[in-house]
């Protein structure tokens, strides 16, 4: 099986995509597989893209994106028929995917600051298009206050702060103490990580899409605070 090319892998920052051209390696009823791909796979608590497909004798909806040995992009709506060797064109929703980058930014800060703060831990997430939530694991979470969090991220947001994409390797990664991950849970095979620095703040493997800088977040805030059991506080937020 051909493994397929991660085009976003190399892009940043990852809002207002290009459309890309690629060759169908194989087609099934309801996926297409692609040499390489723009669209984002699901991952990561990040969504997969959406978008259109088109070839010289079909169209059709780009629905779900999941990546296995290769990437399948699951379609809908099919107009013609595809056929492998075809060339296709890909145009990925623009709205779609520069929500998701702003809500994944937005986590980062988060996650970051709640670490700074309150020496919390990210132990989940799920980015959405209309909110996003985020499971911290404290040592004490009374201590915790949903105001202050909305304030620290919404300042850290109006620093305007760069975030940069670059790769970095494992050892390197080990030794920064922006690092707020414990690099030890990641998967030993992976010699080199994608990485996305947030300014003086935060540095953290991820292959998720990204805003240019923190001002490109809208006003982030927290809409619910749940338990989790101990420790653990699961927070929602919205983008204004």
């Amino acid at each position: 099986m051909m493994m397929t090319k991660l085009l976003h892998l190399e892009q940043h920052p990852g809002v207002n995509p290009n459309s890309f051209k690629s060759t169908i390696t194989s087609v099934s009823d309801d996926r297409i597989e692609l040499q390489s791909t723009g669209y984002y796979p699901q991952g990561g608590g990040q969504p997969a893209d959406k978008g259109v497909m088109v070839g010289t004798d079909f169209e059709c909806k780009v629905v779900d994106v999941r990546k296995r040995d290769s990437v399948l992009h699951y379609i809908t709506d099919m107009s013609g028929t595809p056929n492998v060797g075809d060339q296709v064109e890909c145009t990925i929703d623009t709205l779609w995917r520069n929500q998701l980058s702003a809500m994944h930014t937005a986590q980062h800060l988060f996650s970051a600051l709640a670490n700074e703060e309150w020496g919390a831990q990210t132990v989940g997430n799920q980015i959405g298009f209309d909110r996003t939530r985020i499971d911290l694991q404290f040592e004490n979470r009374d201590a915790f206050e949903a105001d202050y969090m909305s304030d620290m991220v919404n300042l850290a947001i109006e620093d305007n702060m760069s975030v940069k994409m670059d790769f970095r390797p494992s050892q390197e990664l080990i030794k920064d103490p922006l690092v707020r991950i414990n690099m030890d849970r990641m998967p030993p095979n992976i010699d080199v990580w994608r990485t996305i620095s947030i300014g003086d703040l935060d540095v953290c493997p991820c292959a998720g899409t990204h805003v240019l800088q923190t001002g490109d977040i809208p006003p982030v805030e927290i809409t619910r605070v749940k338990s989790k059991g101990a420790g653990r506080l699961r927070i929602e937020y919205i983008l204004n």
